[in-house]
């Protein structure tokens, strides 16, 4: 068929408007192959919220600082911390008192019984308890008993006022049950491994919540590539439908292909629709993570990440990455710091299966406020007789006598305590070595599972960069098959649908590279995560259970 020049003016008329309203487009769009591109800011209506601009290291200092799960978890080191104080308090010494008053009123029985008596009783004492197990205990006391005798009793000596001073000191030590600084430091060295796992496990949280943070960051601004992929796409297709109605008014093109384009723009539309859903969900995912407060104007405001994706190629020692994560996890510290509380368990166990001997000294000086001295005497007879006459004194006097130590005496002991058969526990020692192995197995679990999750995450890695250099292959490659095709529709070779079509690829292409450097990076941030380094990494600290508040910082 021979195509007449009335006849070929109209058609390249249109091929010439539709390249010129397609042109831009393609002269908009960078290689790829350079670099992938940065996030647009969103364009908002007149009146709308202002777009919220948010780099990686301002999402994550503002999780760290406001995530709900971190300041619970902050709370446990706090208390474990105090926990160590509690255990390590029991060996600090302190002082005991007591006094007492009793009077007591009785009808005499005979000349030598009191008719009352008051009684006062006042002590005190120093209890330190030793680090051996054992107690020291040094105390002083003083009683005063006044009795009130029938009228003539005195000729018989009786002592109406009693007053008793003196000084005690006793020392008690076990020497197989509970003795020795080791076995009564399980408590507390329990209490430090039990402050590490809950600190390791703070740690672990908050590498969670930052692997969390930076992963939907990443979605998020995969979300917006998405929808500009889309509304590209949506672009095309109208132009499209526009070029076609003129070649359909024209009569180059049967009416029917109006419906074909028509229904393709709907269809874009729709894609536009959940492309647009799919932002806002990434962006109310983002926003909890960042514990935006409900009455927040920032629930309004698009969120437009400002950072752009790590597209160059991460060398990983697969070995190296072992070793630090099995240095590092705090999975494996925890599991290393329970086995060791087993193994405390099981060492105090297996120590009050011993019998209970114990060591008892005491030493005790005393002082009254009465003194009887030798004294000669005319007898009958005129015969000199010794005879024994009683001073009374006061209360000074009876502590005044202390040291002089005429009134003292000492003692040393043993107590033993011996259970027949003992099952308690023997029964308490079995379980605690079996809880002390099964802790080792869990220890040897963890490792080997932190071990397959590193291995997993330099694969996923590796692989993500595989596929983004692909995408990045597969855009140039659409790129110059695009530039073929344009070249063929202007030499009227081709048609407009062909060269619309090859548009959408390159599209798409872009697309997939976009998606490919998102997966990328979240692959790179769980890397860093199994490895157990992404704090140091990401330059965050967390501080001591005292302080308040985590500093966040890249």
């Amino acid at each position: 068929m021979t195509t007449t020049p009335r006849t070929l003016v109209p058609v390249l008329a249109l091929a010439c408007l539709f390249l010129v309203a397609a042109l831009p487009s393609l002269a908009q769009a960078p290689d790829p192959a350079e670099g992938l591109l940065p996030p647009p800011t969103p364009v908002t209506e007149d009146g709308g919220p202002p777009p919220w601009e948010l780099t990686l290291r301002d999402a994550v200092a503002r999780a760290l600082r406001e995530n709900l799960d971190i300041q619970v978890a902050r709370i446990d080191p706090a208390s474990a911390r105090e926990t160590v104080t509690y255990q390590d308090a029991v060996f600090e010494p302190e002082l005991q008192g007591s006094g007492s008053w009793d009077r007591q009123t009785q009808e005499p029985s005979s000349r030598f019984s009191p008719a009352s008596r008051t009684d006062k009783q006042l002590s005190a004492t120093w209890v330190d308890p030793l680090r051996t197990g054992g107690q020291v205990e040094a105390g002083v006391f003083y009683r005063e008993m006044v009795s009130n005798y029938p009228p003539g009793s005195d000729i018989f000596g009786l002592v109406p006022t009693t007053m008793v001073a003196g000084v005690q000191l006793t020392v008690r030590q076990p020497l197989l049950r509970n003795y020795g600084l080791r076995i009564n430091r399980t408590a507390i060295e329990q209490a430090k491994n039990s402050l590490g796992i809950s600190e390791e496990q703070l740690r672990q949280r908050v590498m969670e919540v930052v692997e969390q943070v930076e992963s939907a960051y990443w979605k998020l601004l995969g979300a917006r590539r998405q929808l500009d992929v889309a509304r590209a796409s949506y672009k095309l297709a109208q132009d499209f439908l526009k070029d076609t109605r003129v070649k359909v008014e024209v009569g180059t093109l049967p009416e029917i292909e109006i419906t074909t384009a028509e229904a393709e723009v709907a269809d874009r539309d729709g894609n536009v629709i959940v492309a647009e859903n799919a932002v806002r969900n990434a962006e109310d995912n983002l926003r909890v993570l960042l514990h935006v407060p409900q009455d927040s104007a920032e629930w309004e405001r698009p969120i437009v990440p400002v950072d752009r994706p790590v597209t160059d190629k991460v060398d990983v020692d697969l070995d190296e990455a072992i070793r630090e994560a099995l240095a590092h996890r705090p999975e494996v510290k925890v599991a290393e710091l329970q086995l060791r509380n087993r193994e405390l368990d099981a060492r105090w166990r297996k120590n009050q299966v011993r019998p209970d001997l114990s060591l008892v000294g005491t030493w005790r000086a005393t002082g009254n406020n009465y003194d009887y001295y030798p004294l000669i005497v005319p007898g009958p007879g005129g015969v000199p007789q010794e005879v024994w006459v009683r001073k009374d004194q006061g209360r000074t006097d009876a502590f005044s006598e202390i040291p002089d130590r005429d009134n003292s005496d000492w003692s040393i002991g043993f107590n033993l305590r011996l259970p027949i058969r003992n099952r308690r526990a023997r029964a308490d020692l079995a379980r605690a070595r079996l809880a002390s192995e099964q802790a080792r197995l869990q220890v040897q679990k963890t490792r080997l599972q932190v071990r397959v999750e590193v291995r997993q995450a330099v694969r996923d890695v590796e692989s993500a960069f595989r596929r983004m250099a692909s995408a990045r292959a597969n855009v140039v490659l659409q790129r110059k098959k695009m530039e073929a095709e344009q070249k063929r529709f202007e030499n009227g070779l081709s048609t407009a649908f062909k060269v619309l079509q090859f548009q959408t690829d390159l599209r798409d292409a872009e697309s997939r590279l976009i998606n490919a450097a998102v997966d990328y990076n979240q692959a790179l941030v769980r890397l860093l995560r199994v490895r157990g380094v992404l704090l140091e990494q990401r330059g965050i600290e967390v501080p001591a259970p005292a302080e308040v508040g985590v500093t966040a910082g890249r």
